[in-house]
């Protein structure tokens, strides 16, 4: 069974990797409204990298809950798993802010 010192360090490890890689899609949203696209992309494919960590802490916190069928459960892991999905939720939505943008200029461009 993991002890509580153990699930808060995993727990915080998730939150602080999944903060880093929400910042960057908020900020490349931003930047892709400024027509800024490959500095954008650069910060998403950077969340990226990031959320992978998040993502294997995530997966290392669930497979040793698995191994030893005892559910640990805390609000600090809670609001870790909260951080975890919202980032994903952040990078989708960024994305589709980018599309968008992308659009907008292409539809501001003068006709050939």
């Amino acid at each position: 069974m993991l002890d509580l010192e153990q699930l808060g360090s995993a727990a915080m490890e998730i939150i602080a990797y999944a903060g880093v890689a929400k910042s960057n899609y908020v900020e490349a949203a931003r930047l892709a409204r400024a027509y800024r696209f490959d500095e954008a992309t650069a910060l998403i494919d950077e969340g990226d990298a990031v959320m992978k960590n998040a993502h294997d802490a995530h997966l290392a916190l669930l497979q040793k809950e698995a191994q030893e069928n005892t559910p640990q459960v805390s609000m600090l892991i809670l609001h870790a798993e909260d951080q975890f999905m919202s980032s994903e939720t952040m990078k989708l939505f960024a994305l589709e802010i980018m599309e968008v943008y992308r659009k907008l200029q292409r539809s501001e461009q003068p006709a050939a």
